[in-house]
């Protein structure tokens, strides 16, 4: 399970939770990831509106894409203006500044978290772990780190 390499196009800043204008077609979303071992690096966090994309972690495919510092034991980050919808959540912590997961042969090196996660550390289904744009909308993911 790789995260692949992301497109710096696709990277988008917007941290915190103050709300900006929304049309009637778009909402807001937020996302705490919990659990940082370390300030080292940054946590990517990607929004997935496809069950596939989000299934098989395909990062090009995400819907939207967030770079934050990794700051304290917690980072926020708000989506804004996303279309209405279901989305699902992956995050990952980039200690090395790389854009990928960090591995040692199969065990991941760095913390990374999906929506709904389960104790094995492996991706649920969308369904599961989505949840719709506007309104109060927020998920937390809990990092896992392997060593």
């Amino acid at each position: 399970m790789r995260f692949l390499r992301l497109l710096s196009t696709a990277v988008l800043t917007a941290i915190g939770f103050a709300a900006l204008a929304q049309s009637s077609g778009t909402a807001a979303l937020s996302v705490t990831v919990d659990g940082l071992r370390n300030n080292n690096g940054t946590v990517i966090v990607a929004a997935f509106d496809q069950a596939k994309a989000f299934e098989a972690m395909d990062m090009a495919k995400a819907a939207a894409i967030a770079q934050i510092p990794a700051s304290g034991p917690k980072v926020a980050v708000t989506f804004h203006n996303l279309p209405r919808g279901s989305y699902a959540f992956a995050a990952l912590h980039d200690e090395n500044l790389d854009g990928d997961l960090g591995m040692n042969g199969d065990v991941p090196t760095e913390g990374y978290a999906f929506a709904a996660m389960g104790r094995r550390g492996l991706p649920s289904k969308f369904e599961d772990a989505s949840v719709a744009a506007g309104g109060a909308a927020h998920s937390i993911l809990r990092l896992k780190y392997w060593n």
